[in-house]
């Protein structure tokens, strides 16, 4: 089996580890803190691992150019908003649930890009998209009645917009990660997804810190001060957005997406069993929909 794919079996489980920990810490940090910390703790470990690497193999770290440091920066501002978001929906949806409308992106990306640019889609696709529809309105509706009444609120309802725009996020801020790390020279993709992953800390640390320190100075102080519960979130942080940028770099974004959506599985046992949630049928039963829906796509 090839190390990308193992690498990106270890993303989906560490994002889950990680996801997991700042909705702990959500009571404590609050929404932005709970965020905050996936970044300013990720900094030693990056750069640690980064630094560690070049001396023990003796490689040369990439020089920095303007298209990267744009891409790495327009990234990293969307991870930021994504995360933020889907920490708020964590207060309104289970885990599970929350997790799954993060990945709608394949299917809004698909969608959009149909609609937007004209692009003609196979029939699979398009049975796909409509079985990836149906699972948002079972996870839209999943504590009430299926009624037509009933599904047009809850589609327009805040959990649901912040769902998926918690997606259409996910799917800009992954393409413009791998715009970052393409433009680096150099062939070792490890290098490369350190030096991504290193420089976008400092720069999210940095910005959301800014803002922090203006409009929610609390929030700001406290992840400062529970950095002993933080500092996890910083390690699992930096250990998925490397093995992201590492799989990204090393394979077709499409395989990879499909083997990462082994992550809803993960999302439904932690749902269960770490925050004792207990998923109704239709939620199980949705989630199951837009794993099939989305690997539909990614097989195409």
């Amino acid at each position: 089996m090839e190390l990308w794919i193992w690498v990106t079996v270890l993303a989906a489980l560490s994002q889950s580890i990680r996801s997991a920990q700042q909705k702990k810490l959500k009571s404590i940090l609050g929404d932005v803190g709970a965020s905050y910390v996936r970044f300013l703790y990720a900094i030693p470990f990056a750069w640690l691992g980064l630094l560690g690497y070049s001396l023990i193999f003796n490689q040369t770290l990439p020089t920095l150019n303007y298209i990267f440091l744009l891409w790495v920066t327009a990234a990293g501002i969307l991870q930021i908003i994504f995360t933020v978001l889907l920490i708020k929906l964590f207060s309104l949806k289970s885990f599970a649930s929350a997790t799954a409308f993060s990945k709608t992106e394949v299917i809004q990306a698909i969608f959009f890009e149909s609609i937007i640019l004209g692009t003609i889609t196979t029939m699979q696709t398009n049975l796909a998209i409509c079985l990836g529809f149906i699972a948002i309105i079972l996870l839209a509706v999943a504590k009430g009645q299926i009624s037509l009444l009933n599904i047009i609120y809850s589609l327009s309802t805040k959990q649901v917009i912040l769902g998926l725009l918690c997606g259409a996020l996910l799917a800009l801020c992954s393409v413009f990660f791998r715009a970052a790390t393409d433009s680096l020279e150099g062939n070792n993709l490890l290098i490369k997804a350190g030096t991504t992953l290193g420089v976008s800390v400092i720069i999210q640390t940095f910005v959301m810190g800014i803002w922090m320190i203006n409009y929610t100075p609390s929030e700001f102080t406290l992840s400062l001060k529970n950095w002993r519960s933080s500092i996890s979130v910083g390690f699992f942080g930096a250990l998925t957005s490397f093995c992201w940028f590492y799989a990204f770099s090393a394979n077709a974004v499409a395989p990879v997406r499909a083997v990462g959506q082994i992550e809803l599985i993960i999302a439904i046992f932690f749902s269960i069993f770490f925050f004792r949630e207990r998923p109704v049928l239709k939620e199980i039963l949705a989630i199951l929909l837009l794993l099939i829906s989305i690997l539909m796509i990614l097989l195409e």
